[in-house]
């Protein structure tokens, strides 16, 4: 983006917002939304910020194409009040950009200080409601008073330092490949939690990080054309290792991240960051207290069960208070979407609702988090019946993230719907591959036994629900199928028992529903004809 004319602006950040070109004439917006785009982008080293992300702090409750305008309509307001220095201020279809500029609190940190001291805020009297700008403003006012040294946030209101360490590394190829794990480690934990990453790429960590934390240790080995490697998760206080892991890589792998064990070694250490999060205490408020309620919720939904998945909703609505929204908002669309489908709530149309409207929020605050894309993915895909969109959503999750479990079974979800049953059971496999030794693996085993159910390979749908079921006994989903193929394979006994098992977690479960309710969730179970083939002998059991 190119720079504009050579005249310099100022700009007041403490106190009452004011603009002056280099003559000292006026030139501050009216607007309080344009004079807000301003202090977004003074408040970055290169004063410059995504389209996307200032439409996500202060339109955030508006649709992508209303959001687009209303921010090309601000940016017009500024350009206006400039006047002659309008050249200041570049954008693109991409990026917003303000060029020579200086700031109060780069020119004269002590009176900035001492305006604070006497009552001044960062940014006093805005007037802004939108809670994504809310967030940013409390969270920027809290930073602008550390760097002036007038308070240090207690660790509780930091996010959580994750360090990544490497130890000993091979030369070349191979201490690229342990660089790179590291980092592909930080990424997709970043993914999940709000943290803060140090030590990415090797670089310095410093010495002042906030107490607590975890770190990864990296360390690697070079013989017999193979990088080996030790990978180990630490709590960083407590110095104790709460998960760790070896792998041997071959050198000349060209993409280390695509197969092999490096994936499934990605997504182990960050599932095990994950579980380690409810560990905070009540205490405790701010990210560190947000990561502990998604861990938490993400257990309880889990569990299939009414009430659990209640509280796992009402423990996101308590992380909302504590950090950005945006994620939280994905994995409450993840726990209508299982309502939805394990039909735990009578009210299907608000299910639908609410889904939607949390998808909505969730793209418009996090567009970038791969997480949020596959979360939102399947929504659409099992809830809306959308699958072009899903199939959208899941393709930019996996090119972004390709560890991430949850990229791939949103890209399956997609793809089964779509009709690719082939290249479906190719997906769900390879998340179930990346997450077999986590706790909710199961949820990628009904997946491929969803996609092989629908190309008519039986015996391996029944391989695949088998693994989900032993692993989550209340999954419906799971059991819904188990019941029509093992009566397929002549398993009577076996469909007795799942029958049973079936309808102690949902007891108006028959046939009848299945067949002539259109929302009841088994649209493979129709199509596969086994509800004509062996309804009557269900009736039997």
């Amino acid at each position: 983006m190119g720079r504009g004319c050579e005249s310099r602006m100022f700009i007041r950040l403490v106190g009452v917002f004011e603009v002056r070109d280099d003559q000292g004439r006026d030139c501050t917006p009216r607007g309080s939304k344009a004079r807000a785009i301003l202090a977004m982008l003074c408040q970055t080293p290169d004063h410059m910020r995504a389209r996307r992300w200032l439409e996500g702090r202060l339109w955030s409750d508006r649709g992508l194409e209303l959001a687009s305008g209303s921010l090309r309509q601000a940016l017009m307001e500024i350009r206006k009040a400039f006047g002659e220095a309008a050249s200041l201020l570049v954008s693109d279809r991409d990026m917003v950009q303000l060029n020579d500029v200086v700031t109060d609190l780069e020119q004269d940190r002590e009176a900035c200080r001492e305006a604070i001291q006497s009552g001044r805020e960062f940014m006093e009297g805005s007037d802004i409601v939108d809670s994504a700008f809310t967030e940013w403003l409390r969270e920027e006012r809290a930073r602008v008073d550390m760097q002036l040294g007038m308070l240090r946030p207690a660790p509780s209101q930091l996010p959580m330092p994750f360090v990544i360490r490497l130890g000993g590394m091979p030369s070349g190829h191979g201490g690229t490949v342990s660089k790179a794990l590291g980092d592909a480690v930080g990424r997709l934990v970043a993914e999940f939690a709000h943290i803060n990453i140090f030590g990415a790429g090797g670089s310095a960590v410093p010495h002042d990080l906030a107490r607590g934390g975890l770190t990864l240790n990296v360390e690697g080995t070079a013989s017999n054309d193979h990088v080996h490697l030790l990978v180990s998760l630490i709590a960083t206080e407590s110095r104790l290792t709460i998960w760790s892991q070896r792998a041997a890589v071959p050198l000349a792998e060209a993409d280390i991240f695509g197969k092999g064990e490096l994936p499934s070694m990605v997504f182990q250490a960050a599932d095990a960051a994950l579980a380690h999060f409810p560990r905070a205490t009540d205490r405790e408020t701010g990210p560190r207290r947000a990561n502990a309620l998604i861990a938490g919720a993400l257990t309880e939904m889990f569990s299939y069960d009414t009430e659990r998945l209640r509280e796992a909703d009402r423990m996101l609505i308590e992380a909302q208070e504590f950090a950005e929204p945006g994620r939280i908002y994905a994995w409450r669309c993840l726990v209508r979407q299982i309502m939805f489908v394990e039909r735990t709530e009578e009210d299907h149309a608000r299910l639908v609702d609410e889904a939607d409207e949390f998808s909505r929020k969730a793209l418009e605050m996090s567009k970038a988090n791969p997480l949020v894309l596959a979360l939102v993915s399947q929504a659409r895909v099992m809830v809306d019946e959308n699958p072009e969109v899903g199939m959208v959503l899941a393709r930019d999750a996996v090119a972004l993230s390709p560890c991430n479990a949850f990229a791939h079974w949103a890209r399956a979800g997609a793809l089964i719907r779509i009709g690719d049953n082939e290249g479906a059971l190719v997906a769900a496999r390879q998340g179930t591959q990346i997450a077999a030794r986590t706790a909710h693996v199961h949820w990628w085993e009904a997946l491929s036994g969803l996609a092989a159910l629908r190309g008519g390979d039986n015996v391996a749908a029944i391989a695949h629900y088998e693994a989900a079921h032993s692993r989550a006994p209340s999954f419906r989903a799971a059991m819904r199928h188990l019941l029509f193929l093992y009566l397929a394979v002549g398993e009577r006994e076996k469909a007795s028992r799942v029958y049973r098992a079936l309808l102690r977690v949902e007891k108006d479960f028959s046939l009848d529903r299945i067949v002539n309710e259109p929302d009841y969730p088994a649209v493979t179970l129709r199509r596969s004809g086994l509800l004509d083939q062996y309804g009557a002998e269900l009736a039997r059991l």
